[in-house]
């Protein structure tokens, strides 16, 4: 498995049947192999989750399979498709859904997906392929804004910690050597200030990941070294990410 950090919270998977792409809406891809199926998640609406260049990659991958969270308004995805003159595969979903995703001209899937909630719009995703568990969180966080009332920091945190509970129940049972998640990608929002890191730990206390990746952190890369000298517990898991494009092989 080969995951690379495009820009912001886009992630790149690469497998040995499938490429999995999340939450791209800007930043360079590299070249992919054609036959291989491209499943490409969106967790919401905001600009910087989801872009309709996501629908011009069809053009050069013929087998782009969409999933796609219900916020997105009907509407860019019907312009989208009429400007690009044939409609791939899509897939609206929310939270508490379900799926095997066709690919086209195959018989069989290749990945599942499991549809979760998210404490903003939208949703995030498991996905299960090869054999592993890949979680990407899209805006799922513990999102304890400076200078909002106390009441609803805990009614963020309290339904941040109800979603990740819903994870771990999805996935108990069926460990790897301990390891519930084989990929986390999770928000490390520096606008947060002090509370930036409560989110990723607080999910980590609760459901053990073999790879951990930051994401949402507006171009503010040496915060994933500020995470490890907070929390040197978690060196073995967690992997900063320096740059747009930068790749790990797993």
């Amino acid at each position: 498995m080969e995951v690379q950090f495009i820009y912001h919270s886009a992630y790149l998977v690469e497998l040995t049947g499938s490429y999995l792409l999340f939450d791209y809406y800007q930043g360079e891809l590299p070249e992919l192999d054609p036959d291989k199926p491209l499943y490409i998640f969106s967790s919401h609406r905001h600009y910087d989750h989801f872009s309709a260049v996501i629908f011009q990659l069809a053009k050069k991958y013929p087998k782009c399979i969409y999933i796609l969270s219900e916020d997105i308004p009907e509407g860019v995805v019907s312009q989208s498709l009429e400007e690009l003159g044939e409609e791939p595969k899509i897939y609206r979903v929310s939270p508490g859904g379900w799926l095997i995703p066709e690919n086209r001209g195959e018989k069989k899937s290749s990945i599942e997906v499991e549809v979760f909630d998210s404490t903003d719009v939208g949703v995030s995703f498991l996905v299960k392929a090869e054999g592993l568990r890949i979680f990407h969180a899209g805006d799922l966080n513990d999102w304890a804004w400076v200078n909002v009332p106390r009441s609803r920091s805990d009614a963020m945190h309290d339904h941040f910690i109800r979603a990740v509970e819903e994870i771990r129940k999805a996935v108990e049972g069926r460990t790897k050597d301990g390891y519930l998640l084989d990929v986390l990608f999770q928000p490390m929002d520096p606008v947060l200030g002090e509370a930036v890191f409560q989110g990723p730990v607080e999910f980590l206390r609760r459901i053990p990941v073999r790879h951990m990746f930051p994401m949402h952190m507006w171009e503010q890369y040496s915060i994933g070294e500020k995470f490890l000298r907070q929390y040197p517990e978690y060196q073995s898991c967690f992997h900063p990410v320096t740059k747009p494009g930068e790749v790990f092989d797993l």
